[in-house]
């Protein structure tokens, strides 16, 4: 069965949605970002929160020592790793608590590889991108993330953009995934909404390689209005997910 997380929850009333829905998983961002809480908000969450529900910290590049503590003292079951943090890191992290990591690896394409070259990128080019140098890179840099990934015990494989770390609201090509040396449950993130995340998850799972450690979906963005979580487009996608399941 697939799993679901929603993830950017802020309010009170996004928690009294998760009780109704039901997800596997709540995310909570801690990183700077427009859907941001802290550790105080996140204690009275918890004590709201159904105790079937997951909860995730969302963190970005935070010392190592207060990602654990955010897991020992209560505040996270999981602790997500959405930053530059390297497998020294997680390493690290593993020593100093026993919540189970999952590392976001923002997956890049030969368009944002020419993009950071200051290449132009035309839409007739994306052909040659496909077998030429910039195609490998992306390929190569993809793979250097897996790697450093490596000791965590979940992926989550994310859209990339230059200047922020998530919530993109953009899907990426699943393509990106194939060839890499997927060795454990991941989760598939990025623009994921009701309307296309079931399309989403058939090419996924038509694909035997990728199928094989299909964990779950990771969704923000796609269940809000105008930046706030909206119970409608929630439930939609909770309902979506309960004919895949």
């Amino acid at each position: 069965m697939i799993k679901v997380k929603f993830c950017g929850l802020r309010r009170v009333e996004d928690i009294e949605a998760v009780n109704r829905l039901q997800p596997d998983y709540a995310g909570f961002v801690f990183a700077r970002s427009r859907r941001q809480v802290t550790a105080e908000q996140v204690s009275a969450f918890r004590k709201l929160l159904n105790k079937e529900v997951k909860t995730v910290a969302v963190l970005v590049n935070m010392p190592v020592e207060e990602a654990a503590s955010l897991a020992n003292a209560g505040l996270a079951d999981l602790l997500q790793l959405h930053g530059d943090e390297s497998a020294a890191y997680i390493a690290k992290l593993k020593t100093l608590t026993e919540a189970k990591v999952i590392k976001a690896i923002r997956l890049q394409s030969e368009q944002e590889n020419a993009v950071r070259s200051n290449t132009k990128v035309r839409q007739c080019d994306v052909q040659l991108f496909e077998r030429g140098p910039d195609h490998e890179t992306a390929r190569q840099t993809n793979r250097n993330l897996l790697a450093q990934a490596r000791l965590a015990d979940y992926y989550l494989f994310d859209t990339f953009a230059p200047d922020v770390y998530g919530g993109t609201g953009k899907t990426f090509s699943l393509s990106l995934l194939k060839g890499l040396p997927i060795d454990k449950p991941f989760f598939l993130a990025g623009g994921l909404d009701a309307e296309n995340v079931a399309a989403i998850i058939h090419e996924v799972q038509a694909d035997e390689k990728l199928r094989t450690n299909f964990y779950g979906v990771d969704v923000s963005g796609g269940i809000e209005t105008e930046g706030v979580k909206d119970e409608v487009k929630m439930e939609a996608f909770m309902k979506v997910m309960h004919r895949e399941k």
